[in-house]
């Protein structure tokens, strides 16, 4: 019985995020719209994150628009595909297609993907080629041919050029082949394969890490800011709650049938096992010692999925787990649907408002220039006011450390002589060469932000 609804019920769901994007006055993310900003200007690598995400944003938005309902869509069409890549992972790990078809449309109702298809992230394309590396190294697994390396080396690549947290795959990988006999005997026997894979993921990497050496390795210098070690602070509950929200994201019901299925014997179990814990345990030790935030662990959802949805047996345990998985969307979609008032959307609400009073703000009656001090902030108005014609800057001065993307292709110039508005301090523009007064105007209410920021007239004498 279960089988006959699952596909009408991702269908009513489907049309009822559609009717939720087009009804509600929630904004993109300030994320979302960085992401849509760095579209406007291709290149090889950006400030936080590597490119691949913002190459397929420009050509997304080149064919379908830029609107607020156009882009939210996108998740749901890559979630298509992981979903799809999820049925061949199954399907090769041993279920029959019936049981594999199944599989991935449960996969589209657990709570992670609901919530995550309503967001622009990176992980969105990390999960489609984490997924597709996982399926070929099943298939390696069973049959080491040239095809199987190239197409792994391929995926990860790809999976690399989306987000760097790919490098779980190499760990995971390590791991598998110290503590497995069998995969160690198929590593070691297949050298010249691996070496091709290994290849293939730095042909197709390369240009970002050149990207990287002639931007003075900002990435990588982001990357090590953000572990933020050097903020220790031991809590145990940090990391229990890291624990907790994985499994609502997974679905409770899942975790608990699939817990007590396992079979340490089977060997496809295994290798999903090694594919998923490393991670969790990593982000785990992280949360406990510093802070972690919940999509850290993201790859290892798609191996726990398959290695729980494969040992759930119990009945009445799927229809429990399909039930509080189609709530848990359902809700979801009518709460953005109607633009409710709560705490958890603040960050993506009066987005829009905010942004068209800021540019009537100026007293010629309209902004012609803006400084924002706020990556978010900067990326959001860019976005609502897309249709505008105006100048964005971010306050750098050269020489200073540059802390995200606009300080590279947005700095406002010591020279600058137009007026402008400025959303942050003054202390922010004191490099300035030129004479200017600076005039504090009322500032639009902004919960979408943690700081309020404040907003002036600078005008030039």
């Amino acid at each position: 019985m279960l089988n006959k609804i699952l596909l009408p019920s991702f269908v009513v769901l489907l049309l009822l995020k559609i009717s939720a994007l087009n009804f509600t006055t929630f904004n993109l993310f300030g994320d979302e719209a960085q992401y849509w900003l760095w579209s406007k200007d291709i290149d090889f690598g950006y400030y936080s994150k590597p490119p691949f995400l913002s190459w397929i944003i420009r050509v997304y938005t080149e064919i379908l628009g830029s609107s607020f309902v156009s882009l939210k869509l996108l998740p749901s069409f890559v979630y298509l595909l992981i979903a799809w890549s999820v049925y061949n992972l199954l399907f090769n790990s041993g279920l029959n297609k019936k049981d594999s078809f199944a599989g991935c449309l449960i996969f589209l109702f657990i709570p992670a993907v609901s919530f995550s298809s309503f967001i622009i992230s990176t992980d969105l394309f990390l999960l489609l080629f984490w997924t597709l590396s996982l399926n070929e190294l099943i298939k390696i697994n069973r049959e080491q041919s040239l095809k199987n390396f190239i197409l792994l080396g391929i995926f990860l690549g790809l999976s690399f050029l989306s987000k760097y947290a790919t490098i779980y795959f190499i760990i995971c990988l390590l791991v598998l082949i110290l503590f497995d006999k069998r995969f160690r005997k198929i590593f070691f026997d297949n050298l010249l394969g691996f070496s091709l894979t290994f290849l293939c993921v730095f042909i197709i990497v390369v240009p970002n890490i050149i990207w990287n050496f002639n931007n003075d390795w900002i990435t990588l210098k982001h990357t090590t800011d953000n572990a933020n070690f050097g903020n220790i602070e031991i809590d145990l509950i940090r990391g229990l709650e890291f624990l907790l929200v994985q499994i609502i994201m997974l679905g409770p019901f899942i975790v608990l049938g699939g817990l007590f299925g396992f079979n340490k014997r089977n060997y496809i179990q295994k290798i999903f096992l090694i594919f998923s814990m490393p991670i969790i345990l990593i982000v785990f030790v992280e949360a406990i010692i510093v802070r972690a935030n919940a999509n850290w662990a993201a790859p290892a959802l798609i191996s726990l999925f398959a290695l729980l949805y494969i040992r759930i047996n119990n009945s009445f345990l799927k229809m429990a787990n399909y039930i509080f998985n189609f709530i848990f969307c359902f809700i979801l979609f009518v709460m953005i649907g109607m633009s409710y008032p709560s705490k958890i959307f603040n960050r993506i609400s009066g987005i829009n408002d905010y942004a068209l009073k800021i540019y009537s703000s100026s007293s010629d009656g309209v902004v012609k220039n803006i400084v924002v001090s706020d990556r978010l902030l900067f990326s959001s108005l860019n976005f609502e006011l897309r249709d505008k014609d105006i100048n964005f800057y971010m306050p750098h001065k050269e020489g200073d450390e540059i802390t995200n993307h606009f300080k590279i292709v947005s700095p406002l110039s010591r020279n600058i002589n137009k007026n402008f508005t400025l959303i942050g301090s003054p202390s922010d523009i004191n490099y300035l060469e030129n004479e200017y007064m600076v005039l504090k105007i009322n500032s639009p209410d902004q919960k979408f932000i943690k700081r309020k920021l404040d907003v002036y007239e600078v005008i030039f004498e």
